[in-house]
Protein backbone atom coordinates (compact mmCIF):
# COMPACT_ATOMS: atom_id res chain seq x y z
CA UNK A 1 0.00 0.00 0.00
CA UNK A 2 2.87 2.39 0.75
CA UNK A 3 4.27 1.75 -2.75
CA UNK A 4 0.89 2.64 -4.25
CA UNK A 5 0.71 5.79 -2.16
CA UNK A 6 4.20 6.87 -3.13
CA UNK A 7 3.56 6.50 -6.86
CA UNK A 8 0.16 8.17 -6.68
CA UNK A 9 1.54 11.03 -4.58
CA UNK A 10 4.44 11.64 -6.95
CA UNK A 11 2.06 11.83 -9.89
CA UNK A 12 -0.33 14.11 -8.01
CA UNK A 13 2.41 16.53 -7.00
CA UNK A 14 3.80 16.65 -10.54
CA UNK A 15 0.34 17.58 -11.80
CA UNK A 16 -0.08 20.22 -9.11
CA UNK A 17 3.31 21.73 -9.87
CA UNK A 18 2.29 22.17 -13.50
CA UNK A 19 -0.97 23.87 -12.49
CA UNK A 20 0.85 26.30 -10.19
CA UNK A 21 3.89 27.12 -12.27
CA UNK A 22 2.84 26.53 -15.86
CA UNK A 23 4.14 24.15 -18.50
CA UNK A 24 7.40 26.10 -18.86
CA UNK A 25 8.58 24.20 -15.79
CA UNK A 26 9.52 21.30 -18.02
CA UNK A 27 11.27 23.39 -20.72
CA UNK A 28 13.94 24.62 -18.33
CA UNK A 29 15.31 21.19 -17.52
CA UNK A 30 18.98 20.41 -17.98
CA UNK A 31 20.10 17.93 -20.63
CA UNK A 32 19.14 14.30 -19.90
CA UNK A 33 21.54 12.37 -17.74
CA UNK A 34 23.10 9.23 -19.21
CA UNK A 35 21.83 7.01 -16.40
CA UNK A 36 18.48 5.42 -17.12
CA UNK A 37 15.71 6.32 -14.67
CA UNK A 38 14.48 3.60 -12.41
CA UNK A 39 11.13 2.17 -13.39
CA UNK A 40 8.75 1.59 -10.51
CA UNK A 41 7.24 -1.86 -10.20
CA UNK A 42 3.61 -2.10 -11.36
CA UNK A 43 1.12 -1.51 -8.58
CA UNK A 44 -1.86 -3.80 -8.23
CA UNK A 45 -4.58 -2.88 -5.77
CA UNK A 46 -6.66 -5.61 -4.15
CA UNK A 47 -9.80 -6.59 -6.08
CA UNK A 48 -12.74 -4.32 -5.38
CA UNK A 49 -14.83 -5.41 -2.41
CA UNK A 50 -18.34 -6.77 -2.90
CA UNK A 51 -21.13 -4.25 -2.36
CA UNK A 52 -24.86 -4.71 -1.72
CA UNK A 53 -26.58 -1.86 -3.57
CA UNK A 54 -29.87 -2.71 -1.92
CA UNK A 55 -28.41 -1.51 1.39
CA UNK A 56 -26.16 1.39 0.40
CA UNK A 57 -26.03 3.95 -2.41
CA UNK A 58 -22.44 5.27 -2.55
CA UNK A 59 -21.63 8.70 -3.91
CA UNK A 60 -17.86 8.98 -4.01
CA UNK A 61 -18.04 12.07 -6.17
CA UNK A 62 -19.55 14.00 -3.26
CA UNK A 63 -18.32 16.68 -0.87
CA UNK A 64 -16.21 16.08 2.25
CA UNK A 65 -16.40 18.55 5.16
CA UNK A 66 -13.03 19.51 6.64
CA UNK A 67 -13.69 21.25 9.95
CA UNK A 68 -11.33 23.94 11.25
CA UNK A 69 -11.21 24.43 15.01
CA UNK A 70 -9.02 26.68 17.14
CA UNK A 71 -9.42 27.19 20.90
CA UNK A 72 -12.06 25.39 22.97
CA UNK A 73 -13.27 27.36 25.98
CA UNK A 74 -15.53 26.81 29.00
CA UNK A 75 -17.94 29.64 28.15
CA UNK A 76 -21.13 29.06 26.17
CA UNK A 77 -20.53 31.78 23.59
CA UNK A 78 -18.58 31.63 20.35
CA UNK A 79 -16.24 34.61 20.15
CA UNK A 80 -13.83 34.92 17.27
CA UNK A 81 -11.88 31.69 17.12
CA UNK A 82 -12.95 30.68 20.64
CA UNK A 83 -15.54 27.91 20.53
CA UNK A 84 -17.37 26.38 23.52
CA UNK A 85 -16.15 22.92 24.45
CA UNK A 86 -19.79 21.93 24.96
CA UNK A 87 -20.56 22.95 21.38
CA UNK A 88 -17.62 20.91 20.09
CA UNK A 89 -18.92 17.89 21.99
CA UNK A 90 -22.33 18.42 20.36
CA UNK A 91 -20.68 18.70 16.92
CA UNK A 92 -19.03 15.31 17.34
CA UNK A 93 -22.26 13.69 18.52
CA UNK A 94 -24.19 15.24 15.60
CA UNK A 95 -21.63 13.99 13.11
CA UNK A 96 -21.78 10.50 14.56
CA UNK A 97 -25.58 10.42 14.58
CA UNK A 98 -25.67 11.55 10.93
CA UNK A 99 -23.33 8.77 9.81
CA UNK A 100 -20.07 10.70 9.53
CA UNK A 101 -16.83 8.99 10.49
CA UNK A 102 -13.38 10.65 10.75
CA UNK A 103 -10.63 9.90 8.26
CA UNK A 104 -7.06 11.18 8.10
CA UNK A 105 -6.07 14.12 5.95
CA UNK A 106 -3.38 11.99 4.34
CA UNK A 107 -5.86 9.34 3.26
CA UNK A 108 -8.13 12.01 1.82
CA UNK A 109 -5.40 13.69 -0.22
CA UNK A 110 -4.13 10.35 -1.52
CA UNK A 111 -7.66 9.35 -2.43
CA UNK A 112 -7.83 6.37 -0.09
CA UNK A 113 -11.09 7.05 1.72
CA UNK A 114 -11.11 4.48 4.51
CA UNK A 115 -14.68 4.81 5.73
CA UNK A 116 -17.34 2.14 6.38
CA UNK A 117 -19.91 1.52 3.64
CA UNK A 118 -22.83 3.92 3.86
CA UNK A 119 -20.90 6.37 6.05
CA UNK A 120 -19.54 9.79 5.08
CA UNK A 121 -16.00 10.98 5.79
CA UNK A 122 -15.23 14.04 7.88
CA UNK A 123 -11.80 15.51 8.63
CA UNK A 124 -11.07 17.34 11.89
CA UNK A 125 -8.32 19.98 11.95
CA UNK A 126 -7.02 22.11 14.81
CA UNK A 127 -4.86 25.21 14.30
CA UNK A 128 -2.28 26.97 16.49
CA UNK A 129 -1.72 24.32 19.25
CA UNK A 130 -3.86 26.24 21.72
CA UNK A 131 -4.46 25.21 25.33
CA UNK A 132 -8.11 24.31 24.77
CA UNK A 133 -7.04 21.65 22.28
CA UNK A 134 -4.87 19.59 24.62
CA UNK A 135 -4.55 20.28 28.32
CA UNK A 136 -3.55 18.28 31.38
CA UNK A 137 -5.20 18.80 34.75
CA UNK A 138 -3.04 19.28 37.87
CA UNK A 139 -3.27 15.55 38.61
CA UNK A 140 -1.67 14.75 35.24
CA UNK A 141 -4.79 13.55 33.42
CA UNK A 142 -6.10 14.75 30.06
CA UNK A 143 -8.67 17.46 30.70
CA UNK A 144 -12.05 15.97 29.70
CA UNK A 145 -13.11 19.38 28.36
CA UNK A 146 -10.24 19.91 25.93
CA UNK A 147 -10.50 18.67 22.33
CA UNK A 148 -8.29 15.63 22.88
CA UNK A 149 -10.16 14.71 26.07
CA UNK A 150 -13.52 14.99 24.34
CA UNK A 151 -12.35 12.87 21.40
CA UNK A 152 -10.74 10.26 23.68
CA UNK A 153 -13.96 9.94 25.66
CA UNK A 154 -16.13 9.73 22.56
CA UNK A 155 -13.91 7.04 21.06
CA UNK A 156 -14.10 5.02 24.27
CA UNK A 157 -17.91 5.10 24.07
CA UNK A 158 -18.03 4.67 20.28
CA UNK A 159 -15.04 2.61 19.07
CA UNK A 160 -16.17 3.05 15.46
CA UNK A 161 -15.35 6.76 15.81
CA UNK A 162 -11.62 6.62 15.07
CA UNK A 163 -9.07 8.89 16.74
CA UNK A 164 -8.10 10.86 13.66
CA UNK A 165 -7.47 14.52 13.05
CA UNK A 166 -4.70 16.97 12.13
CA UNK A 167 -3.05 19.45 14.49
CA UNK A 168 -1.36 22.34 12.69
CA UNK A 169 0.95 23.51 15.42
CA UNK A 170 2.82 26.64 16.35
CA UNK A 171 5.82 26.12 18.62
CA UNK A 172 8.10 28.20 20.79
CA UNK A 173 10.65 28.05 17.98
CA UNK A 174 9.40 31.63 17.80
CA UNK A 175 10.47 32.91 21.24
CA UNK A 176 7.43 35.19 21.34
CA UNK A 177 5.08 32.19 21.23
CA UNK A 178 4.29 29.69 23.99
CA UNK A 179 5.19 26.01 23.67
CA UNK A 180 2.70 23.75 21.89
CA UNK A 181 -0.57 23.64 23.84
CA UNK A 182 0.73 26.15 26.40
CA UNK A 183 2.16 23.74 28.99
CA UNK A 184 5.95 23.71 28.67
CA UNK A 185 6.64 20.71 30.88
CA UNK A 186 4.25 18.46 28.93
CA UNK A 187 4.70 19.78 25.38
CA UNK A 188 7.02 16.94 24.36
CA UNK A 189 4.72 14.29 25.79
CA UNK A 190 1.66 15.83 24.15
CA UNK A 191 3.21 15.80 20.69
CA UNK A 192 4.25 12.17 21.14
CA UNK A 193 0.82 11.26 22.49
CA UNK A 194 -0.98 12.71 19.47
CA UNK A 195 1.11 10.77 16.98
CA UNK A 196 0.91 7.59 19.01
CA UNK A 197 -2.89 7.80 19.20
CA UNK A 198 -3.27 8.24 15.43
CA UNK A 199 -3.47 12.01 14.98
CA UNK A 200 -1.35 13.95 12.48
CA UNK A 201 0.92 16.96 12.96
CA UNK A 202 1.14 19.63 10.27
CA UNK A 203 3.02 22.80 9.36
CA UNK A 204 1.37 26.10 10.30
CA UNK A 205 4.45 28.29 9.74
CA UNK A 206 6.73 29.71 12.45
CA UNK A 207 5.32 33.16 13.16
CA UNK A 208 1.71 32.95 11.90
CA UNK A 209 2.12 36.26 10.08
CA UNK A 210 -0.40 37.28 7.42
CA UNK A 211 1.92 39.34 5.22
CA UNK A 212 3.29 36.30 3.43
CA UNK A 213 1.83 37.36 0.09
CA UNK A 214 4.37 40.22 0.07
CA UNK A 215 7.43 38.23 1.11
CA UNK A 216 10.36 37.34 -1.14
CA UNK A 217 10.86 33.66 -1.96
CA UNK A 218 13.81 33.34 0.42
CA UNK A 219 11.76 34.45 3.42
CA UNK A 220 8.81 32.22 2.50
CA UNK A 221 11.05 29.16 2.33
CA UNK A 222 12.67 30.08 5.63
CA UNK A 223 9.22 30.23 7.23
CA UNK A 224 8.09 26.83 5.98
CA UNK A 225 11.41 25.04 6.49
CA UNK A 226 12.00 26.41 9.99
CA UNK A 227 8.51 25.29 11.03
CA UNK A 228 9.48 21.74 10.05
CA UNK A 229 12.68 22.07 12.10
CA UNK A 230 10.68 23.32 15.09
CA UNK A 231 8.36 20.32 14.95
CA UNK A 232 11.37 18.02 14.70
CA UNK A 233 12.64 19.32 18.04
CA UNK A 234 9.68 17.41 19.51
CA UNK A 235 9.30 14.63 16.92
CA UNK A 236 12.72 14.12 15.28
CA UNK A 237 11.68 11.44 12.78
CA UNK A 238 8.18 12.68 11.97
CA UNK A 239 7.42 13.42 8.30
CA UNK A 240 5.88 16.89 8.16
CA UNK A 241 4.17 17.10 4.78
CA UNK A 242 0.86 18.90 5.28
CA UNK A 243 0.43 22.66 5.48
CA UNK A 244 -2.34 24.93 6.77
CA UNK A 245 -1.80 28.52 5.67
CA UNK A 246 -2.58 31.12 8.39
CA UNK A 247 -5.87 32.76 7.38
CA UNK A 248 -5.48 31.01 4.03
CA UNK A 249 -2.93 33.56 2.82
CA UNK A 250 -0.69 32.28 0.01
CA UNK A 251 2.77 33.56 -0.86
CA UNK A 252 3.09 35.38 -4.17
CA UNK A 253 5.10 32.43 -5.50
CA UNK A 254 2.48 29.77 -4.92
CA UNK A 255 4.66 26.84 -5.93
CA UNK A 256 6.56 27.33 -2.64
CA UNK A 257 3.65 25.76 -0.77
CA UNK A 258 4.56 22.51 -2.55
CA UNK A 259 8.21 22.47 -1.61
CA UNK A 260 11.42 24.35 -1.09
CA UNK A 261 14.54 24.53 1.06
CA UNK A 262 16.24 26.83 3.53
CA UNK A 263 19.18 26.48 5.89
CA UNK A 264 19.88 22.93 4.77
CA UNK A 265 16.29 21.84 5.44
CA UNK A 266 14.12 20.68 2.56
CA UNK A 267 10.36 20.59 2.93
CA UNK A 268 7.68 19.01 0.78
CA UNK A 269 3.91 19.20 1.23
CA UNK A 270 1.27 16.90 -0.23
CA UNK A 271 -1.42 19.53 0.34
CA UNK A 272 -2.16 23.04 1.54
CA UNK A 273 -5.32 23.97 3.43
CA UNK A 274 -7.11 27.28 3.27
CA UNK A 275 -9.12 28.89 6.08
CA UNK A 276 -12.89 28.86 6.05
CA UNK A 277 -15.04 28.71 2.92
CA UNK A 278 -16.92 25.49 2.10
CA UNK A 279 -16.74 21.69 2.10
CA UNK A 280 -13.94 20.08 0.13
CA UNK A 281 -14.66 18.00 -2.96
CA UNK A 282 -13.91 14.38 -3.75
CA UNK A 283 -10.16 13.84 -4.14
CA UNK A 284 -10.90 12.19 -7.49
CA UNK A 285 -12.98 15.12 -8.76
CA UNK A 286 -11.93 16.76 -12.01
CA UNK A 287 -11.84 20.00 -9.96
CA UNK A 288 -9.68 18.73 -7.08
CA UNK A 289 -6.62 20.87 -6.29
CA UNK A 290 -4.53 19.49 -3.41
CA UNK A 291 -2.90 22.86 -2.71
CA UNK A 292 -6.18 24.80 -2.48
CA UNK A 293 -8.26 22.70 -0.10
CA UNK A 294 -11.05 24.58 1.72
CA UNK A 295 -12.15 24.14 5.33
CA UNK A 296 -15.17 25.21 7.40
CA UNK A 297 -15.04 27.24 10.63
CA UNK A 298 -17.39 26.87 13.63
CA UNK A 299 -20.38 29.10 14.17
CA UNK A 300 -24.00 29.50 13.18
CA UNK A 301 -23.79 32.04 10.37
CA UNK A 302 -23.46 31.50 6.64
CA UNK A 303 -20.52 29.37 5.47
CA UNK A 304 -19.90 27.99 8.97
CA UNK A 305 -19.94 24.35 10.11
CA UNK A 306 -23.62 24.38 11.03
CA UNK A 307 -24.61 26.02 7.75
CA UNK A 308 -22.74 23.56 5.56
CA UNK A 309 -23.64 20.41 7.49
CA UNK A 310 -27.30 21.39 7.25
CA UNK A 311 -26.82 22.04 3.54
CA UNK A 312 -25.41 18.57 2.99
CA UNK A 313 -28.31 17.00 4.88
CA UNK A 314 -30.83 18.88 2.76
CA UNK A 315 -28.91 18.08 -0.42
CA UNK A 316 -27.88 14.50 0.23
CA UNK A 317 -26.85 14.02 -3.39
CA UNK A 318 -23.99 16.44 -2.71
CA UNK A 319 -22.51 14.45 0.19
CA UNK A 320 -19.73 11.89 -0.17
CA UNK A 321 -21.06 8.46 0.80
CA UNK A 322 -18.50 5.67 1.05
CA UNK A 323 -18.65 2.20 -0.52
CA UNK A 324 -16.42 0.90 2.28
CA UNK A 325 -13.53 0.10 -0.06
CA UNK A 326 -10.55 2.53 -0.04
CA UNK A 327 -9.32 1.04 -3.32
CA UNK A 328 -12.54 1.63 -5.28
CA UNK A 329 -14.63 4.61 -6.30
CA UNK A 330 -18.34 3.83 -6.60
CA UNK A 331 -20.95 6.28 -7.83
CA UNK A 332 -24.14 6.59 -9.84
CA UNK A 333 -23.49 6.30 -13.55
CA UNK A 334 -24.80 9.82 -14.20
CA UNK A 335 -22.00 11.22 -11.98
CA UNK A 336 -19.14 9.52 -13.79
CA UNK A 337 -18.20 12.69 -15.68
CA UNK A 338 -17.49 14.42 -12.34
CA UNK A 339 -14.44 12.25 -11.67
CA UNK A 340 -11.03 12.45 -13.27
CA UNK A 341 -10.47 9.16 -15.06
CA UNK A 342 -6.74 9.88 -15.61
CA UNK A 343 -6.32 10.56 -11.88
CA UNK A 344 -8.12 7.34 -11.01
CA UNK A 345 -5.90 5.43 -13.40
CA UNK A 346 -2.72 7.02 -12.07
CA UNK A 347 -3.73 6.02 -8.56
CA UNK A 348 -4.60 2.51 -9.74
CA UNK A 349 -8.08 2.82 -8.27
CA UNK A 350 -11.02 0.70 -9.36
CA UNK A 351 -14.15 2.44 -10.67
CA UNK A 352 -17.66 1.07 -10.29
CA UNK A 353 -20.82 2.77 -11.60
CA UNK A 354 -24.39 1.78 -10.94
CA UNK A 355 -28.00 2.66 -11.63
CA UNK A 356 -30.48 1.85 -8.90
CA UNK A 357 -29.39 -1.52 -7.53
CA UNK A 358 -27.65 -2.67 -10.71
CA UNK A 359 -23.92 -2.35 -11.43
CA UNK A 360 -23.46 -0.76 -14.86
CA UNK A 361 -19.69 -1.03 -15.14
CA UNK A 362 -16.75 -2.01 -12.95
CA UNK A 363 -13.06 -2.03 -13.74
Amino acid sequence: MRVARTIFLALSVTSAAVSLTGCHLFHRRAAPQPAKPKVAAPVVRPPMAALDLTKVSPNEAGMVPILEYHDLVSTNKTKGYQYPAAAFRKDIQWLYDHKYRPISLHDYVLGEIDCPAGMSPVILTFDDALKGQFRYTPDGKVDPNCAVGILDDFHAKHPDWALKGSFFVLTNGDPHLPPPFYQADTAQGKMEYLVREGFEIGNHTVHHQLGMRHWPDVRVQQEFAQAVTNIHTFLPSYVVDTLALPDGVFPQNKKLVIGGASGGVTYHNICALKAGAEPAISPMSIRFKPYYIPRIIPGTGRDTIQFWLNFLEKNKGSKFVSDGDPNTYTLNAIQKSQLSLPRLQKGHFHLRTYNGTQVIDSK
